[in-house]
């Protein structure tokens, strides 16, 4: 991945290493007040509302950042994600 890719917009501060697990989005416990959220990075949708928003990706452990599975593999070695795995999926 190029340090100029449009979608690095300082992630850094707030993703580098932190722990990750992939979660459907109708799953998440911490944040049920939410109706969607965005990928931190390219800006999809993740909804299990609203059509044609992504319904499952990689969450933080408070469901506070989500991350679609595209930039998930574009960005895994650069922020070295510890993808921890949980009984949601």
């Amino acid at each position: 991945m190029k340090p100029d890719d449009w979608r690095l917009q300082g992630q850094e501060k707030h993703l580098s290493g932190v722990d990750i697990c992939l979660k459907k989005y109708s799953d998440r416990k911490n944040r049920p007040h939410w109706d969607h959220d965005h990928c931190e990075f390219c800006g999809e949708t993740f909804s299990d509302t609203e059509p044609d928003s992504l319904i499952q990706g990689y969450t933080t452990k408070d469901d506070y950042y989500w991350i679609c599975e595209s930039c998930y593999l574009d960005f895994k070695e650069m922020f070295q994600w510890n993808v921890i795995t949980t009984n949601v999926l």
